[in-house]
């Protein structure tokens, strides 16, 4: 199917991660191998983190008024996710790649599977499938998706075959040291407030056993820092031995997007919470959004 179109687009879900992004890119170096160009597209860009990853200068923000033959999403479990609603793509056919749990399963063609680790895992696989050659650059983007999906080789869905993938990644050429210092290791005063934002605004209901935080934009604003320098708060509170999970509440312009986490000796699948408003996400890892505004009051926050 994908060897057969001529324009094709490749799309991540807005706001993209560096699994999601990096099998974007990997694909797109692929099809060029094979004489067809691609257009890879990502609402909001490439992330400061990720602008290491070979290609990302190629990312667009937004779809071009055209059509495709074929558009490919990555890690998008509902046809919405990449966040363009005006977006046209009915005379498209669909390939849909992903791991997530909750997905919908929307594609002419799916290519899903809740126990891979991440989507870089299901594209190396489809690789190996097509005999295709996975140079330096398509290894480096392969394994920042695996890495971060992982949290960096620490989560249950670390596998031995994730393993022997991310073997094979580092003898082509990929280097774990340098992408663990880009998406995980580089911060900067604003983060660094930001994060004590949120660790100073943590509360623990003992009830549902959730560890939660909830930061404003207008808090956000003053300390100069921006929705994505909270990425990985979440994660640090579901390691609270009290909480069965945690969840991180932040404003992106007008919607509020939740995080959830947990680890696996809870038993709570916060994939089943974030459906319940509209989201979706793994076992241990999920997140949800929806329109409204956060307000920091003297009694607790408000959403309105």
């Amino acid at each position: 199917m994908i060897t057969s179109e001529k324009d094709i687009a490749l799309v991540s879900h807005e706001f993209t991660d560096g699994d999601d992004l990096g099998a974007m890119l990997s694909v797109i170096e692929m099809l060029r191998e094979l004489g067809i160009a691609a257009t890879p597209i990502a609402r909001g860009g490439v992330p400061d983190n990720l602008i290491f990853l070979p290609g990302s200068h190629s990312v667009l923000d937004s779809p071009p008024k055209k059509e495709f033959c074929l558009i490919v999403f990555f890690g998008c479990g509902q046809f919405s996710r990449p966040g363009f609603p005006d977006w046209n793509v009915s005379k498209s056919k669909i390939l849909n790649i992903d791991h997530h749990k909750s997905n919908e399963l929307f594609g002419d063609v799916n290519l899903v599977d809740e126990k891979a680790s991440a989507v870089c895992e299901l594209v190396y696989e489809l690789f190996l499938q097509m005999n295709a050659k996975i140079t330096k650059s398509m290894a480096i983007n392969l394994l920042t998706g695996i890495f971060t999906d992982t949290g960096g080789f620490r989560h249950a869905n670390t596998s031995s075959r994730v393993l022997e993938i991310a073997a094979d990644l580092v003898r082509k050429g990929a280097r774990i040291d340098r992408i663990a210092e880009h998406s995980f290791g580089k911060s900067n005063v604003s983060k660094l407030h930001a994060w004590g934002m949120a660790l100073d605004n943590i509360k623990f209901d003992s009830e549902k056993k959730m560890i939660y935080t909830i930061v404003t934009e207008e808090e956000l604003e003053k300390l100069g820092a921006t929705p994505d320098d909270l990425d990985g708060i979440a994660s640090i509170l579901s390691t609270v031995p009290e909480a069965k999970f945690a969840m991180l509440l932040r404003q992106r312009g007008d919607e509020v997007r939740g995080s959830l986490r947990s680890e696996q000796y809870h038993g709570i699948d916060v994939s089943e919470i974030a459906r319940s408003y509209g989201g979706g996400g793994h076992k241990l890892a999920a997140g949800f959004k929806f329109k409204g505004k956060l307000e920091h009051l003297p009694q607790g926050w408000k959403i309105t």
